[in-house]
């Protein structure tokens, strides 16, 4: 019973490590294009929805790294 809930705690750091990296890379890829999309060849026109939708993304993973931890401590009980 030991091992299995070792596994449990694993799962979880890693979960969660995935989850916060990829809110963290939506969020810069949104700093990038807001400030420098026209550089890297975007329309200025288009940089403010690309911009969006990468900081929602990174929301929606932060959503879902809290209601993950939630979901994995309610199985545990």
């Amino acid at each position: 019973m030991e091992s299995i809930g070792h596994e449990r705690d694993r799962s979880l750091k890693f979960v969660q490590i995935v989850f916060a990296v990829l809110a963290l890379l939506s969020l810069v890829s949104a700093l990038t294009v807001s400030t420098r999309g026209v550089d890297l060849g975007l329309p200025e026109n288009s940089t403010y929805p690309i911009a969006l939708a990468f900081l929602l993304v990174g929301a929606v993973d932060t959503i879902l790294l809290f209601a993950w931890e939630h979901i994995f401590q309610r199985t545990e009980l």
